[in-house]
């Protein structure tokens, strides 16, 4: 037993350096084999969604001084429309409705894997100040 346990630790590095030489599929190949994954974005970046929303955002005729948040789920084909629109985070069912009726007419760049465009979602967050949409310095797209 004594014998083994020598023969054991005398032989170890390498058996560790053997499992490294033979291993496969080779770390590397398999890096360059994942597909890069982006995720769809408003033509124009953060500012232009800001000032999308701002320009098509309809306050709702019934005047709520409510305060929070609002956040859309949206779907984008690989076209680059909304296929899908839904409330993660709801404040009122007029803010809710105006806020996917706004999502749903936006127009995305398609999520791309690799090269090939696919769909993606994109979570849109509409911050709600007195009933009204109002922007200080808050992220409206989280991914």
């Amino acid at each position: 037993m004594r014998h083994f346990t020598l023969l054991l630790l005398l032989f170890w590095p390498a058996f560790v350096q053997a499992q490294f030489f033979f291993d496969y599929p080779p770390r590397q190949r398999v890096e360059q084999r994942q597909e890069r994954f982006t995720p769809p974005q408003f033509k124009g970046g953060e500012e232009a969604v800001k000032s999308y929303l701002q320009k098509n955002f309809k306050r709702p005729e019934t005047r709520e001084n409510v305060d929070g948040r609002i956040v859309v789920a949206v779907i984008v084909n690989a076209k680059g429309n909304v296929e899908e629109a839904q409330v993660l985070r709801s404040l009122t069912k007029s803010l809710d409705s105006e806020a996917v009726r706004v999502c749903r007419k936006m127009k995305f760049k398609p999520a791309t894997s690799g090269k090939k465009k696919v769909r993606g979602r994109v979570d849109i967050t509409f911050p709600i100040r007195k009933g009204r949409l109002s922007f200080f310095n808050l992220p409206t797209t989280d991914v």
